[in-house]
């Protein structure tokens, strides 16, 4: 599932709270929803964790 999805179906959280949560800014967390970046490894764990799920559930797609 998308990061969107996974946000609003594991957490509810907005995306200035799941940026809170994480250590990053809202528009990190904006791009990432977008595909105009995509987390490190290390912050994508950290999103999983905080939403409380495995890391492969949440899918990140870069737009090229």
């Amino acid at each position: 599932m998308t990061l969107k999805q996974a946000r609003k179906k594991y957490g509810g959280y907005t995306q200035k709270e799941l940026a809170e949560l994480i250590g990053v800014t809202e528009v990190t967390v904006s791009n990432w929803e977008r595909g105009i970046t995509a987390p490190s490894i290390r912050l994508w764990k950290k999103v999983a964790d905080v939403l409380g799920v495995p890391m492969q559930e949440i899918e990140f797609e870069v737009q090229g």
